[in-house]
């Protein structure tokens, strides 16, 4: 392996890392960067519907409004492996979510472990996801966290 292809697997690693890290301390301003400037997000294995196409900070505000009802997220993404063809990646890893909201009956935590693929693309001498799918293996817990209300 050449010197610039480990630089570019740090720097994958970094980045999805760097997307986890900044969901779950709710750092809004620093998420966007993680970004390409429009993103796919489909966790249609997850939640049915349908992947969504979107601008990277519209996807960043869908995601404040929708985890800001929550107490607390913890992300623990692993085994990130990618593989770069030029200014194009594809990146798989393994994670697991946590979700907690206290005072919602059924219980404070939805909880779920699987996969994340993601498409990045170089752009400005940085790596940036362009796609995100998640592949849950197993899922647990309440998914009442998200209901917008209480009770």
């Amino acid at each position: 392996m050449r010197q610039e292809d480990l630089v570019d697997q740090f720097a994958i690693q970094r980045v999805i890392t760097e997307y986890a890290w900044f969901v779950d301390r709710r750092d809004w301003d620093a998420l966007v960067v993680t970004l390409a400037d429009t993103v796919v997000v489909d966790y249609t294995a997850m939640s049915g519907g349908e992947a969504e196409t979107l601008p990277g900070p519209e996807q960043v505000d869908r995601w404040r409004r929708e985890l800001g009802v929550l107490d607390g997220t913890q992300h623990v993404v692993t085994g990130v492996i990618a593989d770069v063809t030029g200014d194009t990646a594809t990146a798989t890893a393994n994670v697991l979510a946590w979700l907690r909201r206290d005072n919602v009956p059924g219980g404070r935590l939805w909880h779920n472990g699987g996969t994340y693929e993601f498409e990045l693309r170089r752009a400005s001498e940085r790596w940036r996801i362009s796609r995100l799918v998640a592949r849950p293996i197993w899922i647990e817990g309440n998914i009442g966290v998200f209901a917008q209300r209480p009770g």
